[in-house]
């Protein structure tokens, strides 16, 4: 892995994917630059506490992150049981700010990873709205056009990682031409704090059957990190505009049904 002496922010360090993403990173010799609304300083070299429900918050903290900056991790996120807008704000709004803020001060051959969700595997249904979010830069404005739409949480959760998904393929190309890439990751179901929440507001049923065609569990943070790295490795130079679905093979229940061949338990 090419992570020596590598500086590289990471949002949602103090617990979950986060922190075993900021772990991970440090155990490959890189520097982490970690944020969160939550003090967390294991795991990281340098804390800055941001809220990313906030523009004045995330410009503040980005003025104390100095270069250079050879990657950026976009972890952070709420659940659908928090009111829609500021799950609108958290998972779209201030990730939006936080990337268009710090993708010009990247290094060259820097790599970006947002996490979005297999929640976000329908985004072609949406796609005619999401362009319209989209193509609103502006903060206040784009939060009143979301707005309009009077989305509950659970359904403002997955519109947010359908616009992460997009945004990514939106920014990949912004600086290409100084090897800069960005890609998403779609995680399903992570023993986290947080995954009794997505159970109730996703449909218990639902992520029992996604679980069991997983093998049986859920994925435990540390292998979500791995694939995080994967991404953010300089190795995947060639890697740039996509979505990479990790969820040990549940994807494969939605897209084939009834047709969709469980696989034995996986072995403990």
């Amino acid at each position: 892995m090419g992570f020596k002496d590598k500086r590289i922010v990471v949002t949602g360090v103090s617990s979950g994917v986060g922190q075993a993403t900021a772990k991970a990173l440090q155990e490959v010799g890189a520097y982490v630059i970690g944020l969160d609304v939550k003090p967390a300083h294991d795991h990281c070299d340098q804390f800055v506490l941001c809220d990313l429900s906030s523009p004045i918050s995330i410009d503040a903290a980005l003025a104390v992150i100095e270069e250079p900056i050879h990657g950026l991790a976009n972890i952070a996120g709420v659940p659908g049981s928090l009111p829609a807008d500021l799950v609108f704000k958290v998972n779209f709004l201030g990730m939006r700010h936080l990337t268009s803020q710090l993708l010009p001060r990247l290094t060259d051959n820097a790599s970006v990873v947002n996490i979005a969700s297999t929640a976000a595997t329908g985004w072609r249904k949406h796609k005619e709205i999401s362009q319209c979010i989209l193509a609103e830069t502006d903060w206040e404005a784009c939060l009143a056009q979301f707005n309009d739409l009077a989305m509950s949480g659970p359904a403002t959760y997955d519109f947010t990682k359908e616009l992460v998904v997009l945004y990514t393929m939106l920014v990949s190309s912004r600086e290409r031409h100084r090897g800069v890439r960005v890609n998403s990751l779609s995680p399903g179901a992570v023993h986290t704090p947080l995954l009794q929440i997505f159970y109730e507001t996703m449909g218990d049923e639902l992520l029992q059957s996604l679980k069991t065609q997983a093998g049986g569990r859920d994925a435990y943070p540390e292998e979500i990190a791995n694939a995080i790295l994967l991404m953010l490795d300089p190795k995947g130079y060639w890697i740039n505009g996509t979505d990479l679905i990790v969820d040990g093979g549940a994807e494969v229940l939605m897209n084939l049904e009834e047709f969709a061949k469980p696989p034995l338990p996986l072995a403990h």
